[in-house]
């Protein structure tokens, strides 16, 4: 256990096998609102306050701080208890966070003038870290916006599902920073209100969920956009294959005349029969064909087929 001393509180930074120890910090009052979060270590996002006795507030729970994008069962979580006099923390590690140097943010943790400004100044640190993954998505997003522009492939697709994923993430990490920073304000307010580290750290959780807002709405839209083009795509090509069946039905009638096998096939004798025939499928062919066009049935599929042939000569000439 490291215990870190500020102004007339303490932190009490534990590992995971130091549980005991903690149980003797939570103070008797709190202990049966405690019990069963503390007993119970598989709990992930537990969140609670005790304000049953004035100047003896306290906040405790568990939160998932960092999360794998590939596994659901890839994160770590950490356990809190916060009062007025001291807080403690359980398997909480700044060497998993990344850009954040564990020596500096303690140092600043010292010079805070209470607890709840320490655990504050704990939790801006949290969101910085949130927030340097947060514009690592950022460049992400804009390499796929650019590729969307030239590649609507099936592998584009997935790839805006992925990161749609992982902002999902990210919005989670930021929430679970919100849903603490709210319980503190809601019980430690008259104390707080006009703290810059309470300013510092609602400005930055305000910063990270109005990005999530703008990224999500943008990933929103592209998979829109993708999901219209692929809809599009799935009709043209149920198009092309009505439009080929039919165009092919007086060759596919034809063919199943000439196979049949009665006893009076008179067309045996026909001197030019091979060439009736011939006329036959292509005169329908193409009476079929022209009343597709009249009834606009085709579509724009060879209208796009002649616009990129104009196109061609343009860039030749």
């Amino acid at each position: 256990m490291k215990a870190h001393t500020g102004k007339d509180w303490f932190w009490y930074q534990m590992g995971p096998q130091e549980r005991d120890k903690a149980r003797d910090l939570i103070h008797f009052s709190h202990w049966p609102q405690c019990e069963k979060w503390f007993e119970n270590n598989h709990h992930v996002n537990f969140l609670r306050v005790d304000t049953n006795e004035t100047e003896n507030e306290a906040v405790f729970g568990s939160i998932v701080y960092d999360q794998g994008v590939d596994e659901e069962n890839d994160h770590t979580v950490f356990h809190f208890y916060i009062t007025r006099q001291y807080f403690f923390t359980i398997n909480f590690d700044f060497s998993i966070l990344k850009g954040i140097k564990g020596k500096q943010v303690v140092q600043q943790m010292e010079r805070a003038d209470n607890a709840i400004e320490g655990f504050l100044i704990l939790l801006g640190e949290l969101m910085n870290a949130y927030l340097i993954g947060v514009d690592e998505f950022e460049v992400k997003l804009r390499k796929l916006r650019w590729q969307i522009k030239d590649d609507n492939s099936k592998s584009i697709l997935n790839r805006v599902h992925l990161l749609h994923h992982e902002l999902m993430t990210w919005k989670n990490l930021i929430l679970s920073a919100k849903k603490i920073e709210m319980a503190l304000k809601e019980t430690f307010l008259p104390h707080n209100k006009g703290e810059k580290d309470y300013q510092r750290v609602h400005l930055k959780i305000d910063r990270g969920v109005t990005y999530i807002r703008e990224f999500e709405k943008e990933l929103n839209s592209l998979l829109h956009s993708e999901e219209v083009i692929t809809s599009h795509r799935g009709n043209e090509i149920v198009k092309a294959l009505t439009i080929f069946t039919t165009l092919f039905t007086p060759v596919t009638g034809l063919g199943a005349l000439w196979g049949m096998n009665f006893s009076v096939m008179p067309e045996l004798n026909w001197k030019y029969g091979y060439l009736i025939s011939l006329l036959l499928i292509i005169t329908s062919t193409v009476l079929i064909y022209l009343y597709l066009m009249k009834k606009g049935w085709t579509g724009d599929m060879l209208q796009e087929g002649k616009k990129k042939k104009k196109s061609r000569k343009r860039r030749t000439l």
